[in-house]
């Protein structure tokens, strides 16, 4: 009996060279998870560059209002299902409680963007706070998730992607609790310009490296 199962185990078990070469629906499936954090991470950023020119005033601050939080509550949205996508990938891997780790961060920060989009004001700053770091775990435990992908795909040589997302979470972590704090605690005398500048650069690079990896897949 053991000996059976054996086979069974040994039978179903797939390398990620073979998973490449068969391009089963679990590949279809993880290309197009890759594709919707892609797409979300774009419009995140894409709300984060509107703050910024909101911040300098313009004429437009009415129509900027209403249609940031819709793209920030869109684009976290698309990365949680991107997520839930990705969970086809192979056993094998080990990647499945990283992955469940990451949805659920980000779900968190799903609730804090919608909570801003549907305009209700019931997070206060600790709550904020940690629903924001809860998503940013959630990129973290995402890039991790990649890196355990590589090591399956036998693609050591594209690891260092991996530690380009990570620098990535850590520029729009440290600028996003910066500029949390620094808004709540009315410090308008330092300069917001440059906290929110090093976050924009972490969103940017974040579906850039996104991107770069998915084409391991094709």
């Amino acid at each position: 009996m053991n000996h059976e199962s054996a086979a069974v185990a040994e039978s179903e078990s797939i390398s990620g060279e073979e998973w490449l070469r068969d391009a089963p629906d679990s590949l279809k499936s993880t290309r197009r998870g890759l594709k919707l954090v892609i797409y979300g991470g774009v419009l995140v950023f894409l709300a984060a560059v509107g703050v910024l020119y909101f911040l300098f005033g313009t004429e437009m601050q009415t129509i900027f209002m209403n249609v940031l939080p819709v793209m920030a509550f869109a684009g976290n949205l698309i990365i949680f299902a991107g997520t839930i996508f990705c969970l086809s990938i192979p056993e094998q891997a080990g990647v499945r409680r990283l992955l469940i780790g990451a949805a659920v961060g980000f779900f968190a920060k799903v609730i804090f963007s919608g909570t801003i989009f549907f305009n209700t004001e019931v997070l206060n700053l600790p709550v904020a706070l940690f629903l924001k770091l809860a998503g940013n775990v959630g990129f973290i435990l995402f890039a991790l998730a990649l890196r355990k992908l590589l090591l399956y795909l036998n693609r050591p040589d594209q690891m260092w992607k991996v530690h380009c997302l990570l620098g990535s979470v850590v520029l729009f972590l440290m600028g996003s609790w910066c500029l949390e704090l620094v808004t709540d605690l009315g410090l308008v005398g330092l300069r917001l310009i440059t906290i929110y500048s090093v976050m924009l650069v972490g969103f940017f690079l974040y579906p850039c490296f996104t991107f770069s990896l998915k084409k391991v897949l094709r």
